[in-house]
């Protein structure tokens, strides 16, 4: 509590205000952050303070602000060091307050001040010589009794604000601590969860390790068990070869002109060679059935095209063989396939497509005019005969709708290399087939819009690995596609 010992100054104002600061700060249990630590003057000093504001101030801030509050300038250096001087050898502030306000400057300013007419006084009598200094020390005598209570308040303010900073540190000790106890058992749940999750990748793993064991194992399994069904059907063929006898078929008629109105007939003669042969044969050579269909689906969007298809009509795929190209047709298209293999057929069936084991040239001879939406044909014509292919074209002209389409795959002879060697490694081919005489061939029956579809080249990686004329040339006759397909339109007329 401060005692009143300045008329001039409103004390109980003072001492309320301290008492509810005390208050809110005993009241405020928020926590506090510790101050950053900043050398730098907290406050800025050179500024006009009111003058409540500026006898609050002690030392060198006072200063700094009693300049611009008083006499409404910054202060000198020099003057800051006189005034210093005097308050550290003992000078009240306000004496030094007073001594400003009251010099002609500060007259001239006429800042408004309070409770300076003691501190005037003192100036006043330390300028009168001796006289005046006896009539301080009088004075000094007389002020010791009110200082000293003034003192002994003051003093008693600081220590209990000292406790309550004290007892607030001491709050804030305690919570660091216990932050720092919470912290060190969210490392332990932490560390303990990290060993958890640690457990788990390595179980995790050893699951992933097995999963890719039985994984491996059941493609191991899976292709035994292909293995074991192209076992099993070529032991059926050779089984039904034995128990039937050998298959004949008749020769074709050496009057070509009439095959437009009788059954067509293949020129292949009686074969000892078993269906389960040439069912192994293409089960080596011709690739599985993902390459194949990944192949075929370049002719999907063709048949988008063909308005009988679209309308019901079925197409027929000669020499359908394992099914492949059948079953990429969507459902709504009516398919038929027909192959010579008995094995080829029969795993056409199984797959719920309709297929018959037939002579292509015979089956095409009797169907009606007009009733086949699409004719395709994978290595087929290769193996034909000029007549036979002659025959071929001549009964899908007939069979085929207005728009009908034709769709021929064959190997193509302007790759060398499929030409002298691919080519001759099925012995039942007859002789390759260039694209420019098929080409000119199917155009010469009356097909409309022939187009040729040279497809399959060599990957890039195996090209000669330079940019020159021979390398060009080089790449287009031993890199170039393997296959070429022929299609063609037959016209509205």
């Amino acid at each position: 509590m401060l005692i009143p010992n300045n008329p001039d100054l409103d004390f109980q104002e003072l001492n309320r205000r301290i008492e509810a600061e005390v208050q809110r700060y005993k009241l405020d249990t928020r926590e506090r952050p510790m101050p950053a630590f900043d050398p730098s003057p907290a406050q800025v000093f050179d500024r006009p303070y009111r003058w409540m504001e500026l006898i609050q101030l002690e030392d060198e801030p006072l200063l700094l602000a009693a300049y611009p509050s008083l006499l409404g300038r910054k202060a000198e250096r020099s003057e800051i060091q006189r005034g210093l001087h005097q308050l550290r050898s003992g000078f009240d502030k306000f004496e030094v307050l007073a001594g400003l306000r009251y010099s002609p400057e500060g007259m001239a300013h006429g800042t408004e001040v309070h409770g300076l007419r003691k501190a005037k006084l003192k100036n006043t009598l330390r300028r009168i010589p001796v006289f005046g200094k006896l009539l301080l020390s009088g004075y000094a005598l007389a002020s010791i009794e009110p200082r000293s209570r003034y003192y002994v308040a003051r003093m008693d303010l600081l220590t209990r604000q000292i406790k309550l900073q004290n007892d607030g540190l001491a709050q804030q000790r305690d919570l660091l601590e216990s932050q720092r106890d919470l912290l060190e058992d969210q490392k332990e749940q932490l560390d303990n969860l990290s060993g958890y999750l640690q457990a788990q990748q390595r179980a995790l793993e050893s699951q992933n390790v097995a999963l890719a064991q039985q994984t491996d194992y059941i493609k191991r399994l899976e292709l035994s068990m292909d293995q074991q069904r192209l076992i099993q059907q070529e032991l059926r063929a050779r089984l039904g070869h034995l128990e039937r006898a050998p298959r004949q078929i008749a020769t074709a008629p050496a009057d070509l002109t009439v095959v437009a109105t009788q059954p067509a007939a293949s020129n292949l003669v009686p074969s000892s060679i078993p269906d389960s042969f040439y069912l192994a044969f293409e089960n080596r050579f011709r690739g599985d059935a993902e390459t194949i269909r990944e192949r075929q689906s370049y002719y999907l969007p063709i048949l988008e095209s063909i308005e009988p298809l679209t309308a019901g009509l079925p197409l027929v795929d000669i020499g359908c063989g394992r099914g492949e190209w059948l079953n990429m047709l969507p459902d709504s298209y009516a398919r038929i396939g027909i192959d010579l293999n008995s094995m080829n057929v029969e795993a056409c069936h199984e797959q719920g497509l309709k297929a018959v084991q037939q002579d292509a040239l015979v089956w095409l001879a009797e169907q009606p005019e007009n009733s086949i939406a699409a004719v395709s044909a994978f290595h087929v014509i290769e193996h034909l005969s000029f007549e036979q292919f002659n025959i071929l074209l001549d009964q899908c002209q007939r069979v085929l709708a207005p728009g009908g389409t034709i769709i021929f795959e064959t190997p193509n002879p302007e790759n060398i290399v499929s030409a002298a060697t691919h080519f001759h490694t099925d012995p039942t081919h007859i002789h390759p087939l260039p694209p420019a005489f098929t080409e000119f061939l199917v155009e010469f029956k009356g097909f409309e819009h022939v187009e040729i579809h040279r497809l399959n080249p060599i990957p890039r990686e195996y090209a000669l690995n330079e940019d020159s004329e021979v390398a060009r040339r080089c790449d287009a006759l031993f890199y170039g596609p393997q296959d070429y397909a022929v299609t063609a339109r037959k016209g509205q007329s």
